[in-house]
C-alpha cells in the first residue's frame, strides 16, 4: 500500500514537473519569437531608412554633376572671353611667351596684357566678308589717323577736286571700320556674357526643381515614384507576418524638411559673382586721330569706367543696313544685358553654382511600433514593439563653398579676403561682407586649374599652350580652304528659349549668308576646343562628384524614366550634347568620357592641367571590405571592369574599381542628436548641432 502510494505521489510530481517545464519552455519560445520580431522590426526599419537615404543620394548625386556643370560653363565663359576673344592679337601671350623663351614658366601676364575682346581679324568669316582681309585687331595698340586732305593746289594741280573727293572717301571708310570693329567687339563679348547667364539659368532650374524635391516632406525619386511609399514597402516586405499583421505606427523622416532646412535658399544657397570682361572699342579721339583702341569694361573697375557698348558709338549717317541688320537690330537682348547684372529675381545673375549648408545634414529617419500577439502568452495579450532607424548619403561632394568657413547660421560660407577663400581667382561675391576687389584685374574673369592655383588664365604657361594649339589649328583650317571661325556657329545662342530647344551651347555648323550672294557652310572648328575647354581639371576632380555618362545614368528610361522630374524643355545635358537630333553631329548621349578624350587629343602639347583618364574622377569614398573602412589605393581613381551596357546604368560607370557620389550609411540617433559636429570647416574645425536633428 505504501509503495503504491509512492508511485502516485511520484507520477503527480512528474506531472506537475513536467507542467513547469513546459511553462519554462513555452516562455523561452515566446521570449524567442519576441526577440525574433524585435530584430526583425529593427533590421526593416533600418532597411527602409537606408532605402530612404539611397533616394536622397540620387537627388544630391544629380544637383552635384548638375552644380559641375554650371562651373563648366564659367569655364567656357572665360575661355571664350581670353582665348578666343583674342586669338587673332599677334601680341597676345601667344607671342610674347614665345619671344621671352618663358612658355615653360608660370609668370603672369603683365597689366599691359590684360585679356579685351577683340574679334574683328580674318579668323571670322563675316568680318572678312565685311571688310576683305581687315585686322585691326591684329595690335591691340592700333590707332588709324585721319587722311590729311592736300590743300591750297586746286589751281595747278590736276584732278585736284577728284583728289580731295578720294580723301574723303576713304576717311568715310576708314571711319565705317572703326566704328563696325567696335561694335563687332562689342557683340562678341556681349553675346558670351549673355550665354553664360543663359545657361546657368537653365542649370539653375534643374538644381532648384530637384532641391526643392528634397526638401518636400513627400518628395519623389528621380523615376517621379513617391519615396515615401517606398520607404513603407521597404518596410512591409521585410517583416514577419506577425510584424506586418501588427502594424499601430509608422513614421517616416526626411531631414531636409525640417524647421530652417526645408528652405531650399538657405540649405544650398547660390554662389553669385560679378565677373568683368573687356572689349576693345575704337572711338574718334581727335581731328588727326580716326581710330584709337580703349578697353572698355561691362561694369565699373577700379580706374576703369564702363561704356554703353560700341553699338551706341554708331553715329546717324553710318548705319550700313546691311551690316546693322545683320549683327545689331535682333540683340536688344544683349543690350540689357551688358548695362548690368541682372536682378536676383530673374535667376539670370552671373553665377558659378551652388554651395551646400553643412549644417543642414542629409538623413532619413524610420519608427515604427507593432503589437504582436505570441502563442504561450498566459494572459492571452500582445506584447508592443518599437523600432527606429536612420542612415545618410555621405562621402559625395556636390561643389566646392565660395570661403573656407562656415559658421553656423550663416546664410552662406565665410571668407574675408582672397586668401580665405576656395578658389582665390574667382570674381567677387555678389553678397554682403564677401571680399571685393581692389584692382582691376582681381574680378576679370579667370579660375583655378588644381587645387591652390594662383594664376589660372594670368598664367603665361597656360594662355601660350592654350592659344597656340588653337591659332595653329584654325590657321591650318583656313590655308587648307576650309571656312575660318563664324558669327553663324553661335546664332543659335538667341536666348532661353532658344537653349531650351537645343539643349547646346557650344558653337555649331551653320549657313553663313555671303554679301556677294549665296551662303558658305562653316563646320564650326572652334567646336572641339570649346569641347576641350570645359573638361574636367584637377581642381573639378576635387571638388565635385562629377558622373562620367550623365545621360546614360540620369535621363535614359532604365535610369529615371526619361528624366521625368523635368518637362522637355528643362532637360539640358552635358556639354557637347543636343536635344535635336536632326543637327549635324547633335547627339544627347555626349558625355565628361568623351570630353576628356577631346582635351587629350586638343591639348597634346603644352598644357598640362586637365583629367587625362575619366577613371581619374572616380575619388568617391570606397571601402576595402564589409567591415574595413580604410581607403583601398588600389580602386581610388581606377576602374577594374567597365559597364558594357551604356543602357544598364551605373554610377560612375564602374562594376568593379573607384566610385563617384554619395555612398549611404546607417548612423545612430546619437550621433544625430551630438552637438560636436565638426562640419564649418577651418583650421579651428568649427562644431556644434546639427540645424535637423530628429524628431523621435
Amino acid at each position: 500500500m505504501l509503495l503504491k502510494n509512492q508511485r502516485g505521489q511520484m507520477a503527480i510530481f512528474i506531472a506537475l514537473f513536467f507542467q513547469v517545464l513546459f511553462v519554462f519552455f513555452a516562455m523561452a519560445i515566446n521570449v524567442g519569437l519576441v526577440i525574433h520580431d524585435k530584430i526583425n522590426l529593427q533590421n526593416a526599419v533600418d532597411l527602409a531608412a537606408y532605402y530612404g537615404a539611397a533616394k536622397q543620394a540620387e537627388i544630391l548625386n544629380q544637383i552635384a554633376h548638375v552644380n559641375f556643370q554650371m562651373r563648366q560653363n564659367y569655364k567656357l565663359f572665360t575661355w571664350r572671353y581670353r582665348v578666343l576673344g583674342g586669338v587673332g592679337n599677334r601680341f597676345n601671350p601667344y607671342n610674347v611667351a614665345n619671344s621671352t623663351n618663358s612658355i615653360l614658366s608660370e609668370s603672369p601676364i603683365g597689366n599691359n596684357l590684360r585679356p579685351t575682346v577683340c574679334v574683328s581679324d580674318s579668323f571670322w568669316q563675316e568680318f572678312v566678308n565685311l571688310e576683305g582681309d581687315a585686322t585691326v585687331c591684329d595690335d591691340p595698340d592700333l590707332t588709324i589717323p585721319n587722311i590729311i586732305p592736300a590743300s591750297g593746289g586746286g589751281n595747278i594741280v590736276p584732278y585736284y577736286s577728284n583728289l580731295v573727293s578720294f580723301t574723303e572717301m576713304a576717311n568715310q571708310q576708314l571711319l565705317i571700320q572703326c566704328y563696325e570693329s567696335g561694335i563687332f567687339n562689342w557683340l562678341f563679348a556681349a553675346r558670351i556674357l549673355t550665354h553664360f547667364r543663359v545657361d546657368g539659368l537653365v542649370r539653375k532650374n534643374i538644381v532648384r526643381r530637384l532641391s526643392n524635391n528634397l526638401s518636400s516632406p513627400e518628395f519623389q525619386d528621380l523615376r517621379g515614384e513617391s519615396v515615401r511609399e517606398g520607404v513603407r514597402n521597404t518596410f512591409e516586405l521585410n517583416l514577419t507576418e506577425a510584424n506586418r499583421a501588427g502594424i499601430t505606427d509608422f513614421r517616416y523622416f526626411n531631414s531636409m524638411s525640417e524647421g530652417q532646412c526645408s528652405d531650399s535658399q538657405f540649405w544650398l544657397p547660390e554662389v553669385r559673382i560679378n565677373p568683368v570682361l573687356m572689349f576693345t572699342d575704337f572711338r574718334p579721339t581727335g581731328p588727326n586721330n580716326f581710330c584709337e583702341p580703349e578697353n572698355v569694361p561691362n561694369r565699373p573697375v577700379p580706374g576703369r569706367t564702363p561704356g554703353p557698348g560700341g553699338l551706341t558709338n554708331l553715329p546717324n549717317g553710318l548705319n550700313q543696313p546691311q551690316f546693322v541688320s545683320t549683327f545689331v537690330a535682333p540683340n536688344q537682348l544683349l543690350i540689357d544685358h551688358w548695362s548690368g547684372e541682372p536682378s536676383e529675381s530673374t535667376g539670370l545673375h552671373s553665377s558659378i553654382g551652388f554651395e551646400k549648408n553643412p549644417w543642414c545634414m542629409v538623413y532619413s529617419g524610420v519608427t515604427a511600433t507593432t503589437s504582436v500577439r505570441k502563442p504561450f502568452s498566459p494572459t492571452g495579450g500582445t506584447v508592443t514593439l518599437t523600432a527606429r532607424g536612420f542612415a545618410k548619403p555621405f562621402g559625395g561632394r556636390i561643389g566646392p563653398w565660395y570661403g573656407q568657413i562656415w559658421p553656423q547660421g550663416s546664410p552662406n560660407s565665410q571668407a574675408t579676403s582672397r586668401n580665405e577663400m576656395v578658389d582665390s581667382l574667382l570674381p567677387s561675391r555678389d553678397v554682403s561682407g564677401s571680399p571685393m576687389a581692389s584692382a582691376a584685374n582681381e574680378d576679370i574673369a579667370n579660375h583655378s586649374r588644381f587645387p591652390g592655383d594662383t594664376f589660372g588664365y594670368n598664367s603665361l604657361r597656360t594662355l601660350s599652350a592654350m592659344i597656340t594649339n588653337f591659332r595653329n589649328d584654325i590657321t591650318n583650317q583656313i590655308s587648307g580652304n576650309s571656312a575660318p571661325m563664324a558669327w553663324g556657329n553661335y546664332n543659335h545662342l538667341g536666348g532661353r528659349p532658344s537653349l531650351e530647344q537645343t539643349g547646346d551651347s557650344l558653337a555649331r555648323r551653320a549657313d553663313i549668308p555671303n554679301p556677294s550672294g549665296g551662303s558658305q557652310t562653316n563646320d564650326a572648328p572652334q567646336r572641339r576646343f570649346e569641347v576641350a575647354a570645359v573638361a574636367p581639371d584637377p581642381f573639378d576632380a576635387l571638388y565635385y562628384s562629377i558622373e562620367p555618362s550623365y545621360f546614360y545614368n540620369y535621363f535614359s528610361e532604365q535610369s529615371s524614366n526619361n528624366g521625368a522630374l523635368f518637362s522637355n524643355n528643362e532637360k539640358i545635358y552635358d556639354f557637347g550634347s543636343s536635344k535635336d537630333e536632326g543637327h549635324p553631329g547633335a547627339v544627347p548621349q555626349f558625355h565628361v568620357r568623351k570630353q576628356v578624350e577631346e582635351a587629350v587629343n586638343t591639348y597634346a602639347n603644352g598644357y598640362e592641367y586637365y583629367i587625362r583618364d575619366w577613371r581619374n574622377l572616380l575619388t568617391s569614398w570606397h571601402q576595402r571590405g564589409a567591415v574595413d573602412f580604410s581607403m583601398d589605393p588600389e580602386r581610388f581613381g581606377r576602374c577594374e571592369v567597365e559597364v558594357a551596357n551604356p543602357n544598364l546604368p551605373t554610377p560612375g560607370n564602374c562594376i568593379q574599381g573607384g566610385r563617384t557620389g554619395y555612398s549611404v550609411k546607417n548612423v545612430s540617433r546619437d550621433y544625430l542628436q551630438s552637438g560636436d559636429h565638426a562640419v564649418g570647416g577651418g583650421a579651428s574645425g568649427l562644431s556644434g548641432p546639427i540645424l535637423n536633428p530628429p524628431t523621435f
